[in-house]
């Protein structure tokens, strides 16, 4: 690839198709379009998607930080970090289109990332008021939150783990049915029957975007209303801590209860009837001990 490509070359490469369709509304509107900017200067500087994706860490971690102090800039700050990380963790996948570095190994960095920025912003938020009052009790509210949302990233994970273990205990030959089964898609409307109209709102409040979205309402707030910034954070982490617990714990519930890991693996993956191919062979083989 070039060193120098211009935002043209850039954009013609790095873009996924229907970026501006498939996930969330920050992503489409602001980061993925705006990111190819940070892609430019990344190519330029001559960094690594793994470096890039270090960096959102490093941001994570920092608005995290920021936050905990409890006070009014270090709630600014934070919030500004976490655009920038933001911002970062749709610059490295453009990295690494462009630099044809694409791997399960970036894809698994990535996921560690997002896991641990949900504990440390969980916890910095319940931390920082804990510093501002020095009520020990918000810090205990951080760490539920911490959990909740841990807990809601873990359960798409755990579900995929667990497809990966059935697949190497099978000895058989799966083929992949595509366009079912949770392929990316524009995002679903608000539904309008049953129980989920009522708990779809609760579920997109704990949703990372939607997290920082509120936070920049309350950045904006904390400039020219402190007063009713602290009483919104501080009504916000309460709501939070029983909210993102209990909406995980109830995912975990009702996907057990619904058989959802085997259903959706049976959407995936159908048993191969006809003859496995030789590389397929191999692979049975070397499952199986030596070859002889």
């Amino acid at each position: 690839m070039k060193e120098h490509p211009t935002l043209a070359e850039l954009r013609a490469r790095v873009q996924k198709d229907r970026h501006r369709e498939i996930g969330n509304w920050l992503a489409r509107r602001v980061a993925r379009p705006t990111a190819v900017f940070g892609t430019w200067m990344a190519v330029r500087l001559g960094l690594s998607a793994h470096q890039v994706t270090l960096a959102a860490l490093v941001s994570n971690g920092a608005t995290a930080l920021a936050i905990a102090t409890g006070s009014r800039a270090g709630f600014l700050v934070g919030v500004a970090l976490g655009h920038l990380a933001f911002w970062l963790d749709h610059v490295d996948g453009q990295v690494a289109r462009w630099r044809g570095t694409s791997s399960l190994d970036g894809v698994y960095l990535d996921y560690l990332m997002h896991h641990a920025a949900s504990l440390g912003l969980g916890f910095g938020l319940g931390y920082g008021l804990a510093e501002r009052t020095g009520d020990p009790r918000w810090a205990a509210a951080g760490f539920a939150i911490a959990l909740g949302w841990a807990g809601l990233g873990l359960h798409n994970d755990c579900r995929y783990k667990a497809f990966f273990q059935r697949l190497k205990r099978e000895s058989g030959v799966f083929r992949v049915e595509g366009g079912r089964g949770g392929r990316p898609a524009p995002p679903a409307p608000w539904p309008r029957r049953g129980r989920a109209a009522l708990t779809w709102p609760f579920v997109k409040a704990c949703e990372p975007h939607v997290v920082l979205i509120g936070l920049t309402g309350l950045a904006l707030l904390a400039m020219v209303a402190p007063a009713c910034w602290l009483a919104l954070w501080r009504g916000g982490v309460r709501i939070m801590a029983v909210l993102a617990p209990a909406i995980a714990c109830g995912r975990a519930a009702r996907a057990v209860i619904r058989g959802s890991a085997e259903s959706e693996f049976a959407l995936w993956f159908q048993p191969w009837q006809g003859r496995p191919t030789p590389r397929h062979e191999e692979l049975i083989a070397y499952d199986q001990g030596p070859v002889s």
